[in-house]
């Protein structure tokens, strides 16, 4: 019997469902024992958030500083496959997750095991992804596949529905504009790759899983959003210490760097953004070969 462990930490239940319809196929052979660790912080967020709480996550998101996490529940040592599902925070890995990373428990469990990491999100992860990539090569895992799940819908459009979205709840806030998130159809797509991992599972073989991942468009990248964002993520580690200067999370000292912090974003996505975007836009198509080459590399994790 293959064993299977998926670990997540999700705020509204969509990465959950992303999940599951990945794991669909292996669910319902009895070949297969799957087990689940729901990562709960001891103080969790809460969902939507106040706009005040949404912008406090941001230093501790960018600079990997841990929360106290619920008892990890007794788990085995001895699994085929690891699942990672994890949300993106300010162009890092969410609080919860980065946490559940830095525990000792999980640090023993991940060691040489298999981890296919799973990710739910608006449009930017490629910085959040190495630095889980990074972390998981220093716990000495086996990095063997990365699926990613975005919001179609333009840049500009998916900001306003994803901001209205997190401090209301409203997946469709406004009825000019598209729904927020994943679409329903996407994530019972996502079942081709439960079949394509399982293969690979029941081949003992994970060389070309990634490959025939990206073949089947599981990775979800757009060159003129990778170059933004690895630029804004240096940005958005100095702009995490200034604010960590007046104190920890909560700490009311720090409202006012937030909000200088929340204007400049504002000003970046909408003001900036299109301009660098439309730059690196153009870029692309004078040197496809090359932007191409770029992106097919992150994508295949190479």
């Amino acid at each position: 019997m293959k064993k299977i462990l998926l670990a997540y930490y999700t705020q509204t239940g969509q990465l959950k469902n992303i999940a599951d319809s990945i794991i669909k196929e292996l669910k319902s052979d009895e070949n297969y024992q799957i087990d689940y660790i729901k990562i709960t912080p001891k103080n969790d967020f809460n969902f939507p958030w106040s706009d005040d709480k949404f912008y406090d996550v941001m230093p501790e998101s960018v600079m990997g500083i841990t929360i106290p996490l619920n008892k990890i529940d007794t788990i085995e040592n001895d699994y085929d496959l690891v699942f990672l599902a994890y949300q993106v925070w300010f162009l890092h890995p969410s609080v919860p997750f980065w946490s559940f990373l830095e525990n000792d428990k999980v640090k023993t469990l991940l060691k040489n095991k298999n981890v296919i990491t799973i990710l739910g999100i608006r449009n930017m992860w490629v910085n959040a992804h190495n630095r889980v990539s990074a972390k998981l090569k220093e716990l000495k895992a086996n990095h063997v596949g990365n699926i990613v799940f975005e919001d179609p819908n333009p840049n500009l459009i998916s900001v306003l529905t994803v901001l209205k979205f997190a401090t209301s709840g409203k997946i469709k806030p406004y009825k000019i504009l598209p729904a927020y998130g994943v679409p329903k159809k996407n994530i019972d797509s996502a079942q081709q790759y439960g079949t394509i991992i399982k293969h690979a599972l029941e081949q003992n073989n994970f060389t070309n899983l990634q490959a025939e991942i990206f073949k089947n468009k599981g990775v979800a990248i757009h060159f003129p959003l990778v170059v933004t964002e690895l630029a804004a993520s240096k940005i958005f580690k100095k702009w995490a210490l200034f604010v960590l200067k007046k104190g920890q999370a909560k700490n009311p000292a720090r409202k006012s760097r937030l909000a200088i912090y929340k204007i400049y974003l504002l000003v970046l996505i909408f003001i900036i953004s299109p301009i660098s975007s439309t730059i690196f836009f153009i870029t692309n198509i004078l040197f496809y070969p090359l932007t191409s080459k770029m992106i097919k590399r992150i994508a295949l994790m190479n």
